[in-house]
């Protein structure tokens, strides 16, 4: 049995449309995962296109449908172009007539959408809305970098509890240098260098200090306009949800009155069909 016998059985188009499916969704799931730019995209794409290759090749021995003489059940077609110039006008007129009523139901729709009060300026009101509150969403990111902020400036403020830490060992150990110093009067000049390289030290760890205390000062002021930030941004988040909360209500309405557009709209087409 050849290819094109084996395809015009049950088997085998019971075969070929599963290869259709199959084919087609491997292709599809390839196509997403290049997209994505996902994991596994280099096998799935080409694995895909193969496989429809596969069906296009298989697909040339499939039998071509039978053209029927439609004329032996429809004795109209077999009238030549009289019949069909007839069939034409008829067509015509009755085009004609369609017209004619799509007018008045269109008048009927624009009627209708007035009496439901559903006009460009809700429209145009509920995209306003719609952009403020992904403005909104945006600025959410604003609180990630508070955040970012705020670590840093508790990095800076236990590396300044380390140098004070750092401060007082010295300050300690100056003064245990200075009871050394004091006890031995025999040693004045060892005494005066000492004392002297205590002050330097002295002065270089106060001036340190006093770097990180104008540090501190400066993550304080920037950690409280932060804070103000925040809070500005909740406060216009929650004006945000109420805004939200108020365009949910009008797409409800809305879709209310759409609803009761769309079924006397049907309603009207069911009875223009039945007067037909």
């Amino acid at each position: 049995m050849g290819i094109t016998e084996a395809l015009q059985s049950k088997k085998g188009k019971i075969a070929m449309s599963y290869m259709y499916g199959w084919g087609s969704m491997v292709v599809i799931i390839g196509a997403m995962f290049k997209i994505q730019h996902w994991p596994g995209s280099q096998i799935l794409l080409p694995l895909g296109l193969t496989i429809e290759a596969i069906i296009f090749f298989f697909s040339v021995f499939e039998p071509i449908h039978d053209e029927y003489k439609w004329e032996m059940v429809y004795p109209e077609l077999a009238h030549g172009h009289d019949g069909l110039d007839d069939a034409h006008a008829v067509s015509n007129k009755h085009g004609m007539k369609a017209v004619g009523n799509g007018d008045a139901v269109s008048q009927e729709l624009d009627k209708m959408l007035a009496e439901a009060k559903i006009g460009p300026e809700l429209i145009e009101s509920l995209g306003a809305g719609m952009k403020s509150l992904s403005d909104q969403a945006g600025k959410l990111t604003n609180i990630t970098d508070a955040s970012l902020a705020t670590n840093t400036y508790v990095d800076s403020v236990k590396k300044a509890a380390t140098n004070v830490d750092s401060l007082s060992e010295a300050y300690s150990r100056a003064s245990q240098s200075l009871g050394v110093i004091a006890a031995s009067n025999e040693q004045s000049t060892s005494f005066g260098e000492e004392l002297s390289k205590t002050s330097k030290t002295l002065a270089e760890m106060n001036t340190v200090y006093q770097l990180q205390l104008e540090s501190s000062k400066n993550y304080t002021k920037v950690t409280s306009s932060m804070y103000e930030s925040i809070n500005d941004l909740m406060s216009n988040l929650s004006e945000s949800v109420n805004d939200t909360k108020r365009y949910k209500t009008e797409v409800t309405a809305l879709a209310n009155n759409l609803e009761a557009l769309n079924t006397v709209y049907g309603n009207m087409l069911t009875a223009m069909n039945f007067k037909k």
